[in-house]
């Protein structure tokens, strides 16, 4: 039997035994539409109303002029969190779900998730400092002219030492300083506000409370519209907040960087996506696109 002769009869014998059938997929593309068929219907994870990356995904993605009208994006069936980590928790034990997290939200440790890329591009330092992922976004502190020494000596600090602070975190909104000399106001500042900020916030409090043992930072985690609120209503001094500023507030606070920030996209790690685009994440969460069948192009 030659060669030829012998591969024929190898690959007969295959096909007689199923191997040439129609029974697997003929691709992987294929494989990956069968298997987003069989997540069903798609279960979306939202973050509250007054949460700060609701409103940046919402503005990042064109679903409505402020990101408050949530009738444009959140479907009545969305399942709401109210922390980056809720959301983590949900995603990982929900095969058809789909969530959002700050990309300060660390999930490398969590094998239940993992990231989809949003046009091709992954958020990391370089895409979120670059610009070229798309759901990037500014983290600012604010607050209103009221010539407090003490908060002003800490967004000296801030923004210039702290910056180093800032980029174990995020990535930095400045070069910042490699010195920081306070001028020792002593008191309470008191900051409320978005809780993908408070925890480097918190790092930064405890940091400027060593250069300036006089102060005293406290730093609650609430949500970006609440800080604000509280901003406004005098129950704290300054608000973290992690959506640009409406125009109304920018009319009364002064909104000052602190770091940049993306917004990941995570689905369950058996997904079998690993990208998806603007457009298409939009639909998903207008509800124009409800089935995981739907999102293979």
């Amino acid at each position: 039997m030659t060669a030829i002769t012998a591969i024929a009869a190898a690959a007969g014998a295959a096909c007689l035994l199923g191997a040439c059938s129609g029974s697997e997929p003929a691709d992987g593309g294929d494989r990956q539409a069968e298997e987003l068929t069989a997540l069903g219907q798609i279960k979306v994870i939202t973050r509250e109303s007054g949460s700060g990356t609701r409103s940046s995904l919402a503005q990042a993605l064109g679903l409505n002029e402020e990101g408050v009208d949530d009738r444009d994006y959140i479907l009545e069936t969305a399942k709401t969190a109210t922390s980056g980590q809720d959301v983590i928790a949900a995603v990982g034990s929900d095969k058809s779900a789909i969530g959002y997290v700050s990309w300060g939200t660390d999930i490398s440790g969590d094998d239940s998730v993992k990231e989809l890329a949003v046009d091709g591009v992954k958020a990391d330092d370089q895409t979120i400092e670059s610009g070229k992922y798309p759901l990037d976004r500014t983290l600012y502190l604010a607050s209103a002219d009221d010539q407090n020494a003490l908060k002003e000596d800490f967004l000296t600090f801030v923004t210039g030492k702290g910056q180093e602070i800032v980029g174990e975190f995020f990535v930095p909104a400045g070069e910042g300083k490699d010195v920081f000399l306070s001028s020792q106001p002593a008191g309470t500042l008191r900051i409320h506000g978005s809780t993908s900020l408070a925890p480097v916030m918190e790092a930064l409090a405890e940091a400027y409370e060593e250069a300036n043992p006089g102060a005293d930072i406290q730093v609650t985690a609430s949500d970006s519209s609440q800080g604000i609120t509280d901003t406004l209503t005098g129950d704290c001094d300054m608000a973290m907040v992690s959506r640009e500023l409406y125009d109304y507030e920018k009319n009364v606070l002064d909104p000052v960087p602190v770091a940049k920030d993306g917004i990941r996209i995570i689905v369950q790690a058996s997904n079998p996506l690993d990208d998806l685009s603007a457009d298409m994440l939009a639909d998903i969460y207008r509800g124009d696109i409800a089935e995981w069948a739907d999102t293979k192009e």
